[in-house]
């Protein structure tokens, strides 16, 4: 029996890992306030316990400005953070689009800060354009590249879009740089975040501004443009940790791995959905998907 694990009562004989309970500091497992960041969270922490680690509730603190500090403090020891935003919000560096070099780059940049990014998940929450069906299908649109050849010729579609985005480096700048091409300003209708799929669905806009792992586009049947020039920066979710406890823990890195590796884009699409639109406690989503994988008794 490896260090750190309990002995069961006389008796009985533990069937799996998860009936050891383990032996050191409590993990306090945190999250941000949005669906997906919750979903990471509690994924987390009913597995975490299940394989008998101790751990404590501290879900939905906040966003960046409060759960980094919070993090790096230690008032909280793990959180789901992606790698985009360590990039270019923590080190302040440009916005990579390729998965392992973005990865490579925060994880050996906050090791200097005692933290530690254990495998990204397979998902990509970055930034991505949707059509309606109908557009779609009209102007035999597939890539961004398709898009961009309209506006070329002389096509007017209503772009939607967020004033946030429009004046972000790695927003709507890069964006015309990547596919070498200006949007004209009368074609952008800016909305408040989260008013992009319903400005589509009244159709006062053809194209959108989405994210990658929004349920919604499949609710809605939106065409997602394929990114064929790389325009956005890769966002790979990654639990990170402070080093105090994975060190305190030697088996904590392959055991989140058997989480993350099955958390591609089309899995935290389809339990998104069943939390924002089928309104599912994001407890029972958490719950059945780690049952239906066998993490969960």
């Amino acid at each position: 029996m490896g260090c750190g694990a309990k002995a069961p009562a006389a008796g009985t004989t533990p069937t799996t890992a998860t009936d050891i309970a383990k032996k050191g500091p409590t993990i306090k497992i945190s999250s941000k306030t949005f669906t997906e960041a919750e979903l990471l969270g509690t994924l987390s922490l009913q597995y975490l316990k299940g394989r008998g680690y101790p751990v404590e509730n501290k879900l939905g603190l906040g966003e960046l400005a409060v759960i980094r500090p919070a993090l790096t403090s230690g008032q909280i020891d793990l959180y789901w953070e992606y790698t985009g935003t360590g990039v270019i919000n923590l080190m302040k560096h440009d916005p990579v689009f390729d998965e392992q070099e973005s990865y490579k780059l925060i994880k050996e940049w906050d090791a200097k800060n005692n933290i530690t990014w254990l495998d990204y998940a397979p998902l990509d929450d970055t930034n991505g354009i949707v059509v309606r069906a109908d557009v779609a299908e009209k102007y035999q649109l597939k890539t961004v590249s398709d898009y961009v050849a309209q506006v070329k010729k002389g096509e007017h579609l209503k772009f939607v879009s967020f004033p946030e985005w429009d004046g972000r480096a790695d927003g709507l700048s890069a964006f015309e740089k990547a596919y070498d091409f200006k949007m004209p300003k009368a074609d952008i209708v800016d909305v408040a975040m989260g008013l992009n799929y319903d400005t589509l669905k009244a159709n006062k806009g053809d194209l959108a501004l989405a994210f990658t792992t929004e349920p919604r586009i499949v609710t809605d049947k939106l065409v997602m443009l394929v990114d064929d020039k790389k325009a956005f920066p890769v966002y790979n979710a990654a639990p990170v940790v402070r080093k105090e406890m994975v060190d305190a823990y030697p088996t904590l890195a392959a055991d989140l791995k058997k989480l993350s590796s099955l958390l591609d884009t089309k899995t935290i699409i389809e339990l998104n959905r069943q939390a924002d639109v089928e309104k599912k406690s994001i407890e029972e989503v958490s719950t059945t998907f780690l049952q239906s994988k066998a993490l969960l008794k």
